[in-house]
């Protein structure tokens, strides 16, 4: 698998990223959580710009691209594996204070369900949760990911019980972005109230 949108960050969306500064501010975040690191490229530009990165890759090739593109960033912790597993060590390990949780681990195990159930077990509400490559109702050329032979498609109606699960069904509020640039994705983000 290869994506052709890879030499700037969440698939080369400069929006996405005016828009994580701006939660940054907002929000006062310091410190991201992603699953999915790729090849690294959105965590390098994570790492500029936030205290601490914790991220997660199951693709030991990808693992690997990744941590020559992050040599040198001190501020970003890489594990290798499933999401479904790292994600308890990073929530039980480390103190996480005002977090941005980026979920974005999509191919291979379709762990999205799970990582959000991982995150209501564990008690963690994060002060944004982003989930990138959702169907956004509200522009439907941007891109989402959508696997017919498990019956999965990347809607909000289909997480609404699990975020529901994380912080209760009138604890938080939800928008997609706006505005997509390079692979056009929809992103979902969820701010706790």
């Amino acid at each position: 698998m290869s994506m052709a949108f890879d030499q700037a960050p969440f698939n080369e969306d400069s929006f996405m990223e005016a828009h994580f500064l701006g939660l940054k501010e907002k929000y006062n975040i310091k410190n991201v959580i992603e699953t999915g690191t790729y090849h690294g490229v959105t965590t390098a530009w994570l790492s500029h710009h936030f205290d601490k990165v914790w991220t997660t890759e199951i693709n030991e090739d990808f693992y690997k691209v990744s941590g020559e593109r992050l040599y040198g960033c001190k501020n970003v912790v890489r594990l290798l594996g499933s999401s479904t597993k790292t994600l308890p060590f990073i929530i039980r390990e480390l103190n996480l204070g005002n977090v941005l949780v980026f979920l974005d681990a999509h191919w291979y195990e379709n762990p999205l369900l799970q990582e959000l159930t991982i995150l209501a077990e564990n008690n963690l509400k994060p002060s944004v949760l982003c989930i990138h490559d959702m169907k956004n109702p509200n522009d439907l050329t941007m891109g989402y990911d959508s696997y017919p032979d498990q019956k999965i498609e990347y809607t909000y109606e289909w997480v609404k019980p699990y975020v529901d699960a994380i912080y209760g069904e009138d604890g938080y509020t939800y928008y997609f972005n706006e505005m997509a640039k390079g692979a056009r994705r929809g992103a979902l983000f969820i701010i706790n109230k």
